[in-house]
């Protein structure tokens, strides 16, 4: 057990110092004496319909099988009993006999999939996916006639909460290694299919202050857009910058400068008003009408969102420069 509890120990330590790229793979190397496997597929992924009857795949990591069986498993997946079990919400580690599972009619699209892989047994455990998160499962596959035994099912119990949390935590480090300073940082790290995998509070905020119907598990559609033409996007309040690393998406969101959004003759006016002058000594001072005043002050006040002359003084301090 002391042993054991030295590979988790090395889980964490892996989550701190590998790269997105190259973490999966060595978490699969830490459990491989544990529980000997000759492929597997460490994935996430979300329910493609309400009634989460198969399994859209977001990002995978395939050791020693072809790539193409994502592929292939996406078009079978409705029907593999296996996939709804885990849509359904395993309590404990799923060791499957692919062969005696599949042996029917009724799955024999499965069954090709899984003579096509070198299937013959496998072992499945994870979270399914959820209105909060993507989901995220281990499946370890033999191609022999060795089926998983209870005592490794009860080690990948035992190591699933360490491995999910594990994976948080790269996600973490990898948007520190963006920003090692922190200084008031509005960053997120985003898979290929747009989905939020980790983010300072602040990004969602800042995602909120744009789009105030909440609950942002991904980027919104207007992001994506901008991200696919490689520009950064620039909305009514919120800027955003996004570049890639790999298959990953990092953003960096910040708030436009409400200053900026006011003309020059708008701020002088409120700048003015703010700091206690009158309609006609703002006019006078500047050399404009009265009425010229009051339009660039009622346009100011709607710019910065402000309702009256103290909220106005404190926004502009704010923005002073």
């Amino acid at each position: 057990m002391q042993a054991f509890s030295r590979t988790l120990i090395d889980l964490y330590h892996v989550a701190e110092n590998a790269s997105l790229q190259r973490f999966p793979e060595e978490v699969l190397r830490l459990l491989q004496p544990w529980i000997d496997f000759d492929g597997a597929v460490f994935g996430m992924g979300e329910s493609q319909t309400e009634a989460q009857a198969n399994l859209q795949i977001v990002h995978a990591h395939i050791h020693n099988r072809d790539a193409s069986l994502l592929a292939d498993y996406e078009t079978v997946s409705a029907t593999d009993p296996v996939t709804g079990a885990f849509l359904a919400g395993l309590a404990s580690p799923m060791p499957v006999d692919c062969q005696a599972v599949y042996a029917n009619r009724q799955h024999e699209q499965v069954d090709a999939f899984a003579h096509k892989h070198q299937l013959r047994h496998l072992m499945l455990y994870g979270d399914a996916p959820s209105a909060e998160r993507s989901g995220r499962w281990l499946v370890l596959y033999r191609s022999d006639n060795r089926a998983f035994q209870e005592l490794e099912a009860d080690l990948l119990h035992a190591a699933w909460f360490h491995v999910s949390r594990a994976v948080d935590i790269n996600r973490a480090v990898a948007l520190d290694r963006q920003d090692p300073q922190h200084a008031r940082r509005a960053s997120a790290l985003v898979n290929p299919r747009g989905l939020i995998e980790a983010a300072d509070p602040q990004f969602h905020a800042l995602l909120e202050h744009e789009w105030p119907s909440g609950g942002h598990k991904s980027l919104p559609q207007p992001l994506l857009d901008s991200a696919e033409r490689g520009q950064p996007y620039r909305g009514r309040r919120i800027e955003v910058t996004m570049r890639r690393e790999d298959a990953w998406l990092v953003c960096v969101a910040c708030a436009i400068e409400q200053r900026g959004r006011l003309t020059p003759g708008e701020y002088a006016v409120a700048r003015r008003f703010a700091a206690g002058m009158s309609n006609k000594e703002i006019a006078r001072e500047l050399g404009v009408s009265p009425h010229t005043v009051r339009s660039q002050l009622s346009n100011a006040y709607a710019k910065l969102d402000v309702h009256d002359k103290a909220e106005l003084a404190q926004r502009l301090m704010t923005l002073s420069p």
